[in-house]
């Protein structure tokens, strides 16, 4: 391909010349020019494919062990449903228990700030 190239554009300068008479002159150092410039513009795109490559790669085995992790969280969570359905249970007897506890305890402190209003009058007169 590259011969053909260089072929096409000897041919193309004879032209040139036949058409505004200014000598375009290909060497074999423009040749050699040719192919380094294709070998360079290779090995870039060669470099950007395997990054992508890897890129990606790294990418789906991130999504394979994110799935493997939700697998396992979807089976601890089905392991554990019942238990939290019966900390549930066992949390709604204590809020029960706590409330009437703090209906007492609030019955309780009307009853004691009464009394103090009493005793802090009595420790004025006195």
């Amino acid at each position: 391909m590259c011969c053909n190239i260089h072929i096409s554009v000897e041919e193309t300068s004879t032209e040139f010349y036949d058409s505004l008479r200014r000598r375009v002159y290909t060497t074999p150092k423009s040749y050699l020019d040719l192919i380094n410039l294709y070998t360079s513009v290779l090995e870039k795109k060669r470099a950007e494919y395997y990054a992508n490559k890897s890129r990606l790669a790294n990418g789906l085995n991130k999504l394979n062990d994110t799935n493997k992790n939700i697998a396992e969280l979807k089976i601890t969570l089905a392991e554990m449903k019942p238990v939290l359905e019966k900390k549930n249970l066992e949390l709604a007897d204590a809020l029960v228990i706590v409330n009437a506890d703090k209906e007492v305890a609030n019955e309780k402190e009307k009853v004691v700030s009464a009394e103090a209003a009493i005793v802090n009058g009595k420790a004025e007169e006195a």
